[in-house]
Parts: C-alpha cells; structure tokens; sequence
C-alpha cells in the first residue's frame, strides 16, 4: 500500500544545494527560493510570485530581499516577468493548476464508474455518472 503524504508539499530535489545557480547565490537566496516554491504552490500560482509578496515570503531573511530576488534572477533559477518572477522550475516538480483540475475530474468519474458498477445509484440515473449518461443516450 502506497503511503499517502499528509497535506500540500512541493518537492525538492536532494541536489538543490549543491545547485551551481545556488552556491553562487548565496545561501539568503536560497532560502529565499525554497520559500517562493511553497508560497507559490500554496497560493496556486504555477510559479508565479509577485515582486508585493516579496516581503511575505522573505519574511525575517536578514539582507536585501531585492538583491537576493535578483541574484536568483541572475543564476536562472528565477525568471523576471513584469510585477515579479517565474520559478523557472516549478512547472518541471509540480503539476500545473490545468493538470491538477484534470487529474481530479479523471479521479471524479472513476469514482462514478466505480459507484456505478457497484450499485451505489439511487435507482433513478445519477446526473454526475458517466455510465448513467450513456444509458440516458441509448
């Protein structure tokens, strides 16, 4: 049996400190980035951070926020795009919010089919199962 994680996380590769974009930032801007990962997964951005957030997710970094913003900038782990950045990353670890509503409908009609198949209808066809739909149609 597969163990089910508890609650929301982002990934993070085991390697990531020893990132050469990493190293050269500084070890401010990586926390910084790491933050930005789960602010942005949080917040369901795929990626996206707001240059006003960046104090939020900064929060208690001594330093230069900016500064550390644009050193991952620099190092190509963040990219620039107007009112903030992109974590040029994010989308390679995380499913975007597109998959994400995909995988959930896919799981929504499985768990219909499976309703269907054993029984568990009213016995009146369900609106919300495909395999009552198709016996509506025929």
């Amino acid at each position: 049996m597969a163990r089910r994680i508890p609650g929301v996380f982002v990934p993070s590769d085991v390697n990531l400190a020893n990132d050469p974009g990493i190293l050269r930032a500084g070890f401010r801007a990586e926390l910084l980035f790491r933050r930005g990962n789960e602010y942005a997964k949080r917040m369901n951005r795929d990626g996206v951070l707001y240059a006003v957030e960046l104090p939020i997710i900064g929060h208690g970094i001594p330093g230069s926020l900016a500064t550390f913003a644009g050193e991952l900038v620099t190092h190509g782990l963040w990219e620039a795009i107007p009112d903030g950045w992109r974590i040029r990353s994010f989308l390679k670890w995380n499913m975007s919010q597109s998959e994400q509503e995909e995988a959930r409908g896919q799981k929504r009609v499985g768990a219909a089919k499976t309703n269907h198949k054993r029984g568990a209808h009213r016995e009146e066809l369900d609106n919300a199962c495909p395999l009552c739909e198709e016996e509506r149609e025929r």
